[in-house]
């Protein structure tokens, strides 16, 4: 009896496999938190300052004084699990809340309540930690260099094998934060992301970060429970899904992802992180297969039954 040979079916089947992995070292933290400005794994307080995008919590939202924007999960402003407190501000989009308790003085004429967003608090969360971690466990491959007569001034620069596209940066958080002088060497040209994974708690003030300007950075706070900023611009995307996150007379600019959120800072999301292929990332961190792979998969084994049965008619024939 013939039999189907085996190099066809390997080939259909690697075809289709390859196919869903070709995505697999893309490290999307804006879009894990559907464009949010900021995502807390539980609840947000608001100070005096204005957000550009929209927020998520999975717990309560509160807020005062506070204009918030828009292009959370879509067009929502405020998504939360709990209650929505807010007075004398003005959303630019729908929100959506378990309980409200907003003020006469809040201007929502533009923005009713929304119907429940497509999205669940549960995998988003995991998703969040899950990549912290998977983040936090990438080897570096840039070095810093501390200038010997002024030590608070720092040099980042490419580690062995030269220019790389997306740099690591591995070191304790408040080395980081004792900087107040940080330079680069890094070649703009190659390098296109920087991440700093970050261990111990943070206490960053006062800290020029222009080296940064022209990259898309994040800086990931592998183990924080406690992360503050005060008189700092940050720009880059904040992941510390453990931390505590406060501070006040500074701005993020970039995606925030919070264990809590209790600050007084203004967030931007001009530096929003954009996703980037990261060697090495999804070693630790398996993607979940989109649904075009599973139909390439399924297209593939049609054709191996297909195969198959037209052999298995020939030999009777």
């Amino acid at each position: 009896m013939k039999t189907l040979s085996k190099l066809p079916v390997l080939l259909i089947l690697s075809t289709a496999l390859a196919a869903g992995s070709a995505q697999a070292d893309v490290l999307d933290l804006t879009g894990l938190v559907g464009k949010a400005n900021l995502y807390s794994l539980s609840n947000i307080s608001l100070g005096n300052n204005s957000v550009a995008g929209g927020i998520v919590a999975n717990g309560n939202v509160s807020g005062s004084s506070y204009n918030i924007g828009t292009g959370a999960y879509g067009n929502y402003s405020v998504i939360a699990s709990g209650n929505f407190s807010y007075s004398n501000g003005q959303l630019a989009g729908g929100y959506y809340a378990s309980t409200t308790n907003i003020a006469a003085n809040t201007n929502l004429s533009n923005t009713p309540a929304s119907a429940a967003p497509s999205m669940s608090f549960a995998t988003t969360s995991s998703n969040v930690s899950a990549t912290s971690s998977a983040v936090g466990a990438l080897a570096a491959t840039g070095k810093t260099t501390a200038n010997p007569w002024y030590t608070p001034e720092v040099t980042l620069s490419s580690g062995t094998g030269g220019a790389k596209s997306v740099e690591v940066f591995n070191m304790k958080a408040s080395d980081f934060g004792a900087i107040t002088n940080l330079k680069s060497t890094l070649d703009s040209s190659v390098t296109k992301t920087v991440i700093f994974n970050l261990t111990g708690n943070a206490n960053w003030s006062n800290m020029g970060m222009s080296a940064l300007s022209g990259y898309n950075v994040l800086f990931n706070f592998v183990d924080a429970t406690s992360v503050n900023f005060s008189s700092i611009d940050v720009l880059g995307s904040v992941l510390a899904p453990n931390a505590v996150i406060g501070g006040n007379n500074g701005k993020i600019l970039g995606t925030v992802v919070a264990g809590d959120w209790n600050a007084n800072l203004t967030l931007g999301n001009s530096k929003a992180f954009a996703a980037t292929d990261v060697t090495g990332f999804a070693a630790a961190v398996s993607p979940v297969p989109e649904p075009g792979t599973y139909a390439m998969l399924l297209a593939g084994l049609g054709l191996v039954g297909f195969a198959v049965r037209r052999r298995k008619y020939k030999a009777a024939a």
